[in-house]
C-alpha cells in the first residue's frame, strides 16, 4: 500500500470504565447556578451530585488532574462551602466559539453539604420539568 493508515493501539484494560453515575440537571440561565473558585464565579452550565461543568474563556487555570480547594457553590439563598472537586474534562473551544467546557468531580463534600446539594437538585429538576411542559407537547405528534 502506497497511503497512509491508522495504526491500531491496544486497549488498556480499564478503557471504558467510566461510568457517569448521576444524572446531570442543565441549568437554567434565569436561575444561575455558580461555583467560585479562587473567589472567581462561573456560571454552572449543568450539575449533578457528582460534580459540575461551566465554561471559561481561558483554560491557562486549569488542567485535568488538578485539585481545586476551596470551592463554593451557590444557588439562589443556599451556599455551600469548603467543597474540594478535582479538574476532570477540559475541551477546546467549539467552533465560533471561544469558551472552554471544564469539567469538576467533588472529591470531598460534608454529609450535611451533600443532603443540601440533593434538595437544590431536586428543586432544578422539578423547574426544568415543569418549564418543559409549559414549552411544548407532552407526547411526540400531539400539538400543544
Amino acid at each position: 500500500m502506497n497511503h497512509s493508515s491508522i495504526e491500531l493501539a491496544p486497549m488498556p484494560e480499564d478503557a471504558g470504565q467510566k461510568v457517569r453515575r448521576a444524572f446531570r440537571v442543565p441549568v437554567d440561565p434565569e436561575e444561575p447556578v455558580y461555583v467560585v473558585i479562587a473567589a472567581i464565579s462561573y456560571p454552572v452550565s449543568d450539575i449533578s451530585l457528582d460534580g459540575v461543568s461551566f465554561s471559561v474563556e481561558d483554560n491557562q487555570r486549569f488542567e485535568t488532574g488538578q485539585t481545586l480547594s476551596p470551592c463554593r457553590l451557590q444557588f439562589k439563598n443556599s451556599v455551600l462551602t469548603d467543597l474540594e472537586a478535582q479538574v476532570v474534562h477540559c475541551s477546546f473551544p467549539a467552533q465560533g466559539s471561544d469558551l472552554w467546557q471544564l469539567g469538576i468531580q467533588w472529591v470531598h463534600m460534608k454529609n450535611s453539604e451533600k443532603k443540601e446539594l440533593e434538595q437544590m437538585l431536586t428543586r432544578l429538576k422539578k423547574n426544568a420539568l415543569a418549564k418543559s411542559k409549559a414549552s411544548g407537547p407532552d407526547h411526540p405528534g400531539e400539538e400543544a
